[in-house]
Protein backbone atom coordinates (compact mmCIF):
# COMPACT_ATOMS: atom_id res chain seq x y z
CA UNK A 1 0.00 0.00 0.00
CA UNK A 2 1.09 3.70 -1.20
CA UNK A 3 1.27 5.90 2.50
CA UNK A 4 -0.23 9.43 2.58
CA UNK A 5 2.41 12.22 2.64
CA UNK A 6 2.22 15.31 4.61
CA UNK A 7 3.71 18.69 3.40
CA UNK A 8 4.52 20.72 7.16
CA UNK A 9 5.53 24.27 6.54
CA UNK A 10 6.12 26.50 8.98
CA UNK A 11 8.13 29.35 10.39
CA UNK A 12 10.53 27.29 12.15
CA UNK A 13 11.07 23.38 12.97
CA UNK A 14 10.00 23.61 16.48
CA UNK A 15 6.59 24.73 14.85
CA UNK A 16 6.90 21.83 12.57
CA UNK A 17 7.56 19.53 15.04
CA UNK A 18 4.37 20.53 17.57
CA UNK A 19 2.46 20.18 14.13
CA UNK A 20 3.55 16.44 13.38
CA UNK A 21 2.59 15.63 17.37
CA UNK A 22 -1.13 17.48 16.71
CA UNK A 23 -1.78 15.33 13.75
CA UNK A 24 -0.79 12.37 16.19
CA UNK A 25 -1.98 13.10 19.46
CA UNK A 26 -5.45 15.30 18.25
CA UNK A 27 -5.63 13.67 14.38
CA UNK A 28 -5.29 10.34 15.51
CA UNK A 29 -2.96 10.29 12.64
CA UNK A 30 0.41 8.04 13.03
CA UNK A 31 3.79 8.92 11.42
CA UNK A 32 5.17 6.06 10.01
CA UNK A 33 9.18 6.28 9.85
CA UNK A 34 11.19 9.44 10.14
CA UNK A 35 9.94 12.96 9.34
CA UNK A 36 12.55 14.53 6.13
CA UNK A 37 13.54 18.14 5.94
CA UNK A 38 13.13 19.38 2.43
CA UNK A 39 14.31 22.26 0.25
CA UNK A 40 11.78 25.09 0.28
CA UNK A 41 12.11 25.02 -3.60
CA UNK A 42 10.47 21.26 -3.55
CA UNK A 43 7.85 22.31 -0.98
CA UNK A 44 6.30 25.07 -3.07
CA UNK A 45 6.82 23.51 -6.09
CA UNK A 46 4.34 20.44 -4.48
CA UNK A 47 2.05 22.99 -2.97
CA UNK A 48 1.84 24.49 -6.63
CA UNK A 49 1.09 21.41 -8.00
CA UNK A 50 -2.02 20.39 -5.30
CA UNK A 51 -3.47 23.65 -4.20
CA UNK A 52 -2.92 25.09 -8.12
CA UNK A 53 -2.14 28.24 -6.22
CA UNK A 54 1.12 30.12 -6.06
CA UNK A 55 2.16 30.17 -1.81
CA UNK A 56 1.29 33.69 -0.43
CA UNK A 57 3.69 33.09 2.35
CA UNK A 58 7.48 31.71 2.33
CA UNK A 59 8.44 29.40 5.54
CA UNK A 60 11.50 28.69 6.44
CA UNK A 61 11.00 24.96 7.52
CA UNK A 62 9.72 22.32 4.98
CA UNK A 63 9.22 18.70 6.08
CA UNK A 64 7.07 15.56 4.88
CA UNK A 65 6.01 13.04 6.77
CA UNK A 66 4.41 9.58 5.61
CA UNK A 67 0.97 8.85 7.77
CA UNK A 68 -1.48 5.83 7.87
CA UNK A 69 -4.74 7.19 6.78
CA UNK A 70 -6.00 7.66 3.55
CA UNK A 71 -6.02 11.59 1.93
CA UNK A 72 -9.70 11.82 2.46
CA UNK A 73 -9.77 10.86 6.34
CA UNK A 74 -6.79 12.78 6.79
CA UNK A 75 -8.35 15.91 5.17
CA UNK A 76 -11.01 15.51 7.31
CA UNK A 77 -9.10 14.91 10.27
CA UNK A 78 -6.86 18.31 9.45
CA UNK A 79 -9.86 20.52 9.55
CA UNK A 80 -11.05 19.25 12.90
CA UNK A 81 -7.54 20.33 14.60
CA UNK A 82 -6.30 23.42 13.10
CA UNK A 83 -2.33 22.73 13.81
CA UNK A 84 -0.35 25.60 14.78
CA UNK A 85 1.58 25.37 10.91
CA UNK A 86 0.48 24.86 7.10
CA UNK A 87 0.05 20.93 6.51
CA UNK A 88 -1.30 20.00 2.59
CA UNK A 89 -2.05 16.44 2.28
CA UNK A 90 -0.61 14.78 -0.53
CA UNK A 91 -2.46 11.84 -2.16
CA UNK A 92 -0.37 8.76 -3.84
CA UNK A 93 -1.68 9.25 -6.75
CA UNK A 94 0.31 12.26 -7.39
CA UNK A 95 2.94 13.45 -9.38
CA UNK A 96 3.96 15.28 -6.35
CA UNK A 97 3.95 11.81 -4.23
CA UNK A 98 5.91 10.28 -7.11
CA UNK A 99 9.07 12.70 -7.07
CA UNK A 100 9.20 12.94 -3.06
CA UNK A 101 9.45 9.75 -2.94
CA UNK A 102 11.87 9.18 -5.19
CA UNK A 103 14.16 11.63 -3.69
CA UNK A 104 13.15 10.23 0.05
CA UNK A 105 15.91 9.11 0.37
CA UNK A 106 18.36 11.87 0.12
CA UNK A 107 16.27 13.75 2.49
CA UNK A 108 17.61 14.78 5.88
CA UNK A 109 15.81 13.39 8.85
CA UNK A 110 13.97 16.09 11.20
CA UNK A 111 15.63 15.81 14.42
CA UNK A 112 14.11 16.19 17.82
CA UNK A 113 10.69 14.44 17.15
CA UNK A 114 9.27 11.81 19.01
CA UNK A 115 5.36 11.23 18.26
CA UNK A 116 3.33 11.76 22.20
CA UNK A 117 2.92 8.51 24.03
CA UNK A 118 -0.91 8.85 23.46
CA UNK A 119 -3.28 9.96 21.20
CA UNK A 120 -6.30 11.77 21.78
CA UNK A 121 -7.97 8.82 19.91
CA UNK A 122 -6.50 5.94 22.22
CA UNK A 123 -7.21 8.16 25.59
CA UNK A 124 -10.84 8.38 24.34
CA UNK A 125 -10.84 4.43 23.50
CA UNK A 126 -9.58 4.27 27.58
CA UNK A 127 -12.11 6.08 28.60
CA UNK A 128 -14.96 4.16 27.70
CA UNK A 129 -13.20 0.59 28.62
CA UNK A 130 -13.53 2.32 32.11
CA UNK A 131 -17.33 2.68 31.75
CA UNK A 132 -18.74 -0.62 32.43
CA UNK A 133 -22.89 -0.65 32.82
CA UNK A 134 -22.74 3.19 33.32
CA UNK A 135 -20.53 3.25 36.57
CA UNK A 136 -17.43 4.62 35.98
CA UNK A 137 -14.74 2.69 37.97
CA UNK A 138 -12.20 4.35 40.06
CA UNK A 139 -8.59 4.80 38.36
CA UNK A 140 -5.55 3.94 40.66
CA UNK A 141 -2.92 6.12 40.79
Amino acid sequence: MRNTIVLVRADNFHKASVALADLVRYGGMRILGDPRIIPPALSEWAFEKISSEKPRKKFKAHVVAQIDLSPKKAIGRLTDIHPPAHVLVIPSDTEVWEELMRLWGTFEKLRGFYPPKRTKAEELRKEREKKTDGVWELEEF
